[in-house]
C-alpha cells in the first residue's frame, strides 16, 4: 500500500502539535513517557507517530531519557514552540517527508476550461515523425484519442469528417479510412456519456523511495519483512527492495533503536564482502519509518528448486555445483570475520545462470536475545531450526558458535540437495539414499554435521581439504577453483 500524500503545512502543524503537547505535559506534571505520548497523540496525526518521532529526534527537537523513557524538548524544540525557526523547520519537514509530499507537488496542473465530459489525456508517448493526427472538429465533438499499444496508435474522429489514410506508428502499416455513411441527427443532450479512454497496459503502481528507487510488486515475505521487485532509477536497473517493518512486531517501540543499530551493522558487514557466491547489498536506509535495504535481484531460491524436485532433491551435478559455490562463499565471509548462522534453503538464491548466492548474513543476530537491553529471544522462522547447529539453539553454548556452526548448516543443506530429506541422528548416508550421489561425500557429510563442535570440521578450509582428497580425478578442479555457470537457464 502506498504512503498517503499530504500537505507540507499539515505535517509541520502536526509535528509542532507534538512539541507543544510535550511542553504542556511538563507544565502540568503529566507523563511524557514515549509509550504514553504515542498512545495519546497517534490518533491525532495523519502519519505514523513513529515517523514524527524519528523526524524530531533526527533534527534534535526532542531527546529521550533512556533511564526513565521520558521525552523532553531540547533547546531547539523550545525555540520552535516559541515561534522561532519556522522556515528551518519547514525545510526539514520537506526533506524528511519527501516521499509523502512528492505526490502532491508532482500533481499535473488542471486546465480551467477543460471539457468536463473529456477523460484525462493518455500518457505521453514519443510518436513517429510520419504519424498523422487529425485535429478534432467542434460539431459534433471528436471521440478521445486512445493508445491501443506502444506499437500502434488509433485516431478516432467524427464519421462525418473525411479521414485521410493514417500511417501506423513504428510499423509503417497503412490504415484505410472508414467508409463514409450518413449520420443520423442526435439531440445534443441525448448523447450517452463518453467512455473513458482505453488505458495503457496496467503496470503495478510504483512507490518512490528516497527519490532513487521504485518499489513495485511483492515477490516474497518472511518473519522480518517483505521483499519487493524494484528499480534503481539512475541506472535503469532491476533490484530487490526488502522492507523490514514487520520486524518491529516482535519488539516494543523502545527497543527499535537497538534493533536498527544491529540491522545496519550486519548489512554493512555483508556489503563489504564482494564474492560471486554472496548476494550484493547495494544500499540501505534504517532512518525511515519503514527501514529497507536494496539487493541485487535474483531469480529464485533453493527452497523453490527443492519443491520442484518433489522430495527427491535436485540433480546431483546441480547439488555439487551449488555446494561448492556456497562453501567458497562462506569461506570468503569467514575470512572477512562474517558468519551466517542462519543457513536454510530460503537464503540460497540463484542468478539467471543458475549460480548459487548466499544472502541474509547475520540477520539472526538482529533479533538475538540480549537481557541487558530487554530484547526477547526471537527465532527467525521455524523453517530454519533444523539447519542450526546445536550451539546456536542452546544459549549456554552460544560462545562455541563460529565458522564451525556454518559448516554444520552447509552439511544439512548438502544432504537435502542430494536426497530431498532432512537427516536425523541415524539417517542413512547420502549415497545410500541416492545411488547417484558420490560415495566420497558420505564421510565428509558425517563429519560436517557432528553435534559436538570439537568433532566437526573447524572451518570450511578443513572440509575442502578432505573434499578434494576424495576426488583425486579432479572432477571438481582443485581447491580454490570456483565453478561458475555462464549458460542462462
Amino acid at each position: 500500500m502506498s504512503k498517503p500524500v499530504i500537505q507540507r503545512d499539515t505535517v509541520c502543524g502536526e509535528a509542532l502539535f507534538i512539541l507543544q503537547s510535550l511542553r504542556e505535559n511538563g507544565r502540568l506534571g503529566r507523563s511524557s513517557k514515549l509509550a504514553d505520548v504515542k498512545a495519546a497523540l497517534e490518533p491525532s496525526v495523519s502519519l505514523e507517530f513513529d515517523s514524527y518521532y524519528l523526524f524530531l529526534r533526527k533534527y534534535l527537537y526532542i531527546a529521550l531519557d533512556h533511564r526513565e523513557a521520558q521525552l523532553r524538548l531540547t533547546e531547539l524544540g523550545e525555540r520552535m514552540v516559541d515561534g522561532e525557526l519556522q522556515e528551518k523547520f519547514a525545510l526539514e519537514v520537506e526533506e524528511f517527508f519527501a516521499e509523502q509530499l512528492l505526490g502532491d507537488r508532482a500533481a499535473p496542473p488542471v486546465e480551467e476550461k477543460a471539457d468536463p465530459r473529456m477523460p484525462p489525456p493518455p500518457p505521453d508517448i514519443l510518436l513517429d515523425e510520419q504519424e498523422v493526427v487529425v485535429p478534432p472538429v467542434e460539431h459534433p465533438p471528436a471521440l478521445p484519442r486512445t493508445r491501443t499499444s506502444f506499437a500502434m496508435e488509433a485516431v478516432h474522429v467524427a464519421p462525418s469528417v473525411p479521414v485521410p489514410p493514417q500511417v501506423a506508428s513504428l510499423r509503417n502499416e497503412v490504415v484505410p479510412p472508414p467508409p463514409s455513411a450518413p449520420v443520423p441527427a442526435v439531440a445534443p443532450m441525448a448523447a450517452a456519456p463518453l467512455a473513458p479512454a482505453t488505458p495503457a497496459p496496467s503496470v503495478a503502481k510504483a512507490e518512490l523511495l528516497d527519490q532513487r528507487y521504485q518499489k513495485l510488486e511483492s515477490i516474497g515475505s518472511g518473519p522480518l519483512g517483505t521483499a519487493h521487485k524494484g528499480r534503481f532509477l539512475a541506472l535503469g536497473l532491476d533490484i530487490c527492495v526488502k522492507e523490514l517493518k514487520d520486524i518491529f512486531g516482535y519488539f516494543s517501540f523502545l527497543q527499535r533503536g537497538e534493533v536498527l543499530r544491529r540491522l545496519k551493522k550486519e548489512l554493512c558487514a555483508q556489503a563489504q564482502v564482494r564474492h560471486p557466491g554472496i548476494v550484493q547489498v547495494m544500499d540501505q536506509n534504517t532512518e525511515t519509518a519503514r527501514p529497507y535495504y536494496v539487493l541485487e535481484l535474483l531469480q529464485g531460491s533453493l527452497k523453490g528448486k527443492l519443491e520442484e524436485g518433489g522430495g527427491k532433491g535436485v540433480p546431483v551435478p546441480v547439488a555439487m555445483r551449488c555446494f561448492l559455490q556456497l562453501a567458497y562463499a562462506l569461506r570468503a565471509a569467514h575470512t572477512a570475520g562474517l558468519t551466517h548462522h542462519n543457513l536454510k534453503p530460503d537464503n540460497v538464491l540463484f542468478d539467471r545462470c543458475g549460480n548459487a548466492k548466499l544472502g541474509d548474513f547475520g540477520l539472526s543476530r538482529v533479533v538475538e536475545q540480549d537481557a541487558s537491553k530487554g530484547l526477547p529471544q526471537v527465532f527467525v522462522g521455524a523453517s530454519g531450526m533444523v539447519y542450526l547447529a546445536p550451539e546456536l539453539i542452546q544459549p549456554q553454548r552460544m560462545k562455541e558458535a563460529g565458522p564451525a556452526s556454518d559448516v554444520y548448516g552447509l552439511g544439512i543443506l548438502l544432504y537435502e540437495m542430494l536426497t530431498g530429506q532432512i537427516p536425523g541422528r541415524r539417517s542413512p548416508l547420502p549415497s545410500e539414499v541416492n545411488p547417484e550421489a558420490p560415495a566420497g561425500l558420505d564421510a565428509i557429510f558425517d563429519k560436517m554435521t557432528q553435534d559436538k563442535v570439537e568433532q566437526r570440521y573447524p572451518d570450511i578450509d578443513a572440509m575442502l581439504e578432505d573434499f578434494y582428497k576424495s576426488f583425486t580425478e579432479a572432477e571438481f578442479l582443485a581447491k580454490g577453483d570456483l565453478i561458475l555457470s555462464s549458460e542462462p537457464q
